[in-house]
């Protein structure tokens, strides 16, 4: 793997113009190794080391890449700073694209929208109205306080007939025979469909709440593919030239046989001398 030789070649010490290179090609070999602290580390280093070097851009980029990857806010902040610091980079695109990528991902699609207009990036019109106005997204809270008002209702509310239907009839059995039972003093069994039923009501306004989060989930995904589609999600690193850097995978070159030495490859001088005879 050229990315651990890289990372070897680094630890043996290197200098000059290609240090910045391997240095880099190292800490991405790190986080492949999932070594994503020291990883980090040498990213922001890199960084700071060279702000003005596109190696020390693509590293910038690099370390908001591995945040986003495990904490999107964060990523979304690093990508922002990246822009803020270098808006003549050629990589501020690439950087506002992922920001969007990660706001999106967070449910902040209007300002996913806001960040590709305001590097310039125009986004297809299907993923314009996708993200201007998400369809038929739904807020958990409303969900919770329909199923707690009338069991089934949240499920209802989040496009989820069948446990609607669960939820209504099995909390009006519980309060059917709640009611029945206190009717005719049954204190026990009152207490203990009480008891259940209870926990069958939570359950049910909890399960509104999922429910409507899971509705939203399954829009975010389809617009999180459709920006990926269009290439604003995750992917490789940006990579520098590395053609100058020895490939110490490559086998060695193994010279060439010499071609057998045949009258008109001799010299004239060898070819036309006689043969010495015995007398």
């Amino acid at each position: 793997m050229r990315s651990l030789a890289l990372q070897e070649e680094y630890r043996l010490g290197v200098s000059g113009e290609s240090a910045p290179k391997v240095r880099y090609m190292a800490a991405l070999a790190r986080m492949e190794l999932n070594d994503r602290a020291e990883a980090q580390q040498e990213l922001e280093l890199l960084a700071k080391d060279f702000p003005t070097d596109p190696v020390g851009e693509m590293a910038f980029l690099a370390l908001a890449d591995s945040w986003l990857e495990v904490a999107p806010r964060l990523g979304v902040v690093q990508y922002q700073a990246f822009i803020e610091q270098h808006p003549e980079s050629p990589y501020s695109s690439y950087a506002a694209q992922r920001a969007a990528y990660g706001l999106a991902s967070e449910g902040q699609f209007s300002m996913a929208l806001s960040q590709l207009e305001g590097a310039g990036v125009v986004p297809s019109p299907e993923l314009t109205a996708m993200l201007a106005q998400p369809p038929d997204w739904k807020r958990p809270m409303v969900a919770t306080f329909l199923s707690g008002a009338l069991p089934g209702a949240g499920q209802l509310y989040a496009g989820q007939k069948k446990e609607a239907f669960s939820a209504l009839f099995v909390n009006a059995l519980f309060i059917g025979g709640s009611i029945y039972a206190a009717r005719n003093e049954q204190w026990a069994t009152l207490g203990v469909l009480g008891f259940f039923g209870l926990g069958f009501y939570t359950g049910n306004i909890y399960g509104a709440a999922d429910g409507a989060i899971r509705h939203n989930r399954g829009i975010r995904d389809d617009i999180l593919l459709q920006m990926e589609s269009e290439g604003m999600g995750p992917g490789q690193p940006l990579l520098p030239e590395v053609d100058a850097l020895p490939d110490v995978d490559a086998p060695p070159a193994t010279p060439a046989a010499a071609p057998p030495a045949t009258p008109e490859s001799l010299p004239k001088s060898e070819a036309d001398s006689p043969e010495e005879t015995s007398p």
